[in-house]
């Protein structure tokens, strides 16, 4: 049995629709079974629901139950939380306390997440050190966990690339920040395949893998290979200065009911370079990684019909 917390999110999603096609039983957490059947597809005719929230330990501990391999793949910055869950890293760090004490309590044998390439706890921002405080803490106890840590994900319906190609198909495109920022990427499915292939290879089990491209560009390199892709001439670069945007984060994240400060360091981070160091995923995980280029072009085709080796 695997199962799968984040099923309806974004990576998520994709995974457990990839699960599915494989000969292990898939169960997921979900807040809605209706509107997760809805996002999954056919697919959700192979998830057994367990309904409930990361916070919730009843439903960990059923989710849990005769389960080899748990995937995380829940964050808490732009997603709503429950009343008093506190800032985003306290509703995180509570979150992942119980799910890592669920899985052991259960006997989990791996747990899989997906972490931020480059988190470092002397980070200067906040939300950057946050992640690598989670990575430690899940690393400490509980199952063999892998650590996946990726930059920018290509693929619809990823926020970072969906604001870019929506950018790189204007005349004009607005950009959070200088642009000069150099990015790590990977394609959804190479990201999809490794967290399959990882939960099957001892030799990742307690380690933080970089996994993505050995290539950094800048987000306005990627912008302006984008357009090309897409047919289009590179266009005219207008830069909203990040402060700007990060003044009026509290107002978003009250509106949203989004954990606070968490929009507001996150937008924030788009100031840092997104690189990190891939060569030992691409030694214990060994594949043909997609290229910007044709990354963007496979991402315009819905995961299922792409081919994962």
């Amino acid at each position: 049995m695997i199962a799968v917390l984040g099923a309806t999110g974004f990576v998520g999603a994709a995974l457990t629709r990839r699960l599915t096609a494989g000969p292990e039983q898939v169960r997921a957490l979900v807040r809605d079974p209706v509107k997760a059947k809805d996002r999954l597809g056919d697919a959700a005719d192979g998830v057994e629901f367990v309904v409930g929230d990361m916070h919730d330990e009843h439903a960990l501990a059923d989710l849990m139950e005769g389960v080899r391999v748990v995937y995380v793949l829940v964050q808490t910055v732009t997603s709503r939380q429950p009343a008093g869950s506190g800032d985003y890293a306290e509703a995180e760090h509570r979150a992942v306390a119980g799910i890592a004490a669920a899985a052991h309590n259960a006997g989990v044998s791996r747990l899989l997440t997906v972490g931020l390439i480059g988190a470092r706890t002397d980070a200067r921002n906040p939300w950057v050190r946050s992640r690598a405080r989670i990575e430690a803490d899940l690393l400490a106890g509980g199952p063999d966990v892998t650590v996946l840590r990726a930059g920018l994900v290509v693929g619809v319906g990823g926020a970072g690339f969906d604001r870019l190609i929506s950018a790189a198909s204007g005349r004009v495109a607005v950009i959070l920040g200088s642009g000069t920022q150099r990015w790590s990427y990977i394609a959804l499915p190479d990201l999809v395949g490794s967290l399959i292939d990882a939960s099957d290879a001892p030799a990742t089990a307690g380690r933080v893998l970089d996994v993505g491209s050995i290539e950094t560009p800048t987000y306005r390199e990627l912008l302006a290979r984008t357009s090309r892709v897409l047919g289009k001439r590179s266009p005219m670069v207008l830069a909203l200065p990040l402060p700007v945007v990060t003044s009026i984060a509290p107002i978003l994240e009250r509106v949203g009911r989004l954990p606070r400060g968490g929009l507001r360091t996150a937008i924030d981070h788009l100031a840092d370079d997104l690189v990190g160091d891939t060569s030992a995923a691409r030694a214990l995980l060994p594949r043909n990684l997609l290229g910007w280029e044709d990354a963007v072009r496979v991402a315009r085709v819905p995961l299922e019909t792409a081919t994962i080796a």
